[in-house]
């Protein structure tokens, strides 16, 4: 039986076998959210995925969700969407090594030292070398890595390069002999665009999570454009690439635009200090290589109406807040603001509200 109040505050599944019953003092605080054939109790809330709960309705699902929150498990999968529960603390998900892990699973390996040990059909071998190629589930012993927001950046990426693989394999070669009957290009619908909707309600997390789909695609590029040159980037160096403030690379060019738009498009609403007040729209382009090549940014439907009345409690957009606390005298003077500060400014000071609660210091 499934029991919630009318908030969803508390939702608890009762009368179930205690087989399907995590270990702890309290049984109603172990248990599953739904019992099923897939369920694993060294995973909690029994699936990484919602599709393996036998029922999949709204009590279950949220009740699954919080399990897992309550473990620090902010991602869950449910088919190819994945769901994010912003955590509201730091997490230490997004290191270098997690980025490669990620990696190393989207080509079919589990660790650096075995992707040194097999071939796949497209690298050349040596001769006299029997071929050898590992699947996920033979290297892994059926256990992929948990839900995470690398995994469907790098779902997207491996399917795009297939699609363009397809596409060279259908293509025929100039020069080569027409075949009789064959057609000078086999029309075949192959996916070879990707595309990534990240969407929620304020505050959910959109813009941190396109932040990272962005690092994410910018060191596969990086480290396709490595391999390209025979050298294959290790953890470390992809760290020092992305360290490098000196790097005007085009992946490092995508990433620094991030702070642009947040300055003029971002703003404190009541939920969220860092809230995206517009829409944006990231195209990036990919060589048949792998590499990244260049982006196109649009945004649309920016909340003009903050400009002339910012709520109480929120603040206008970051770019007046940052310019105020760090222009030079000599930019003070070029702009004639002087000692002027915040609350000297009617479109800023109408909200009484200067600060931002999360630590990012306007300077």
């Amino acid at each position: 039986n499934q029991l919630k109040n009318a908030d969803h505050d508390e939702i608890k599944l009762r009368n179930l076998p205690t087989s399907y019953q995590l270990s702890g003092e309290d049984p109603e605080a172990g248990v599953i959210a739904s019992p099923s054939s897939k369920i694993r109790n060294e995973v909690v809330g029994g699936v990484d995925d919602l599709i393996g709960l036998t029922h999949l309705n709204e009590p279950a699902i949220l009740h699954a969700l919080r399990l897992r929150y309550d473990s620090d498990i902010i991602y869950t999968s449910t088919g190819p969407i994945l769901i994010a529960v912003n955590p509201f603390k730091l997490m230490d998900l997004y290191s270098v090594d997690v980025i490669e892990s990620y990696r190393l699973q989207g080509e079919g390996f589990s660790s650096s030292s075995e992707r040194n040990a097999y071939t796949t059909p497209f690298k050349r071998r040596a001769k006299g070398t029997p071929f050898m190629h590992k699947t996920n589930t033979e290297s892994s012993g059926n256990k992929r890595l948990p839900p995470h927001v690398y995994q469907i950046a790098d779902d997207a990426y491996r399917a795009m390069m297939r699609g363009l693989e397809n596409d060279r394999l259908m293509t025929p070669v100039k020069g080569r002999p027409k075949r009789r009957g064959v057609p000078d290009k086999v029309s075949v619908t192959n996916p070879s665009n990707q595309a990534i909707l990240v969407s929620g309600e304020s505050g959910a997390g959109k813009t941190v999570t396109t932040k990272f789909v962005l690092n994410y695609l910018a060191a596969l590029s990086k480290n396709k454009t490595s391999e390209l040159n025979g050298t294959p980037m290790s953890p470390t160096a992809i760290n020092s690439v992305k360290q490098n403030l000196d790097d005007v690379s085009i992946e490092q060019q995508v990433l620094r635009s991030n702070p642009v738009l947040e300055s003029f498009g971002n703003a404190r609403t009541i939920r969220n200090d860092n809230s995206s007040r517009f829409g944006k729209y990231i195209d990036i382009s990919f060589t048949k290589s792998g590499k990244l090549s260049g982006a196109f940014i649009e945004t649309y439907l920016l909340e003009k109406v903050r400009l002339i009345h910012p709520a109480h409690g929120e603040r206008n957009y970051h770019v007046f807040y940052q310019f105020l606390s760090s222009a030079t005298a000599s930019e003070r003077e070029e702009f004639y603001i002087d000692n002027l500060m915040h609350d000297d400014f009617h479109l800023l000071a109408q909200s009484a509200t200067y600060d931002r609660r999360d630590g990012v210091n306007d300077e």
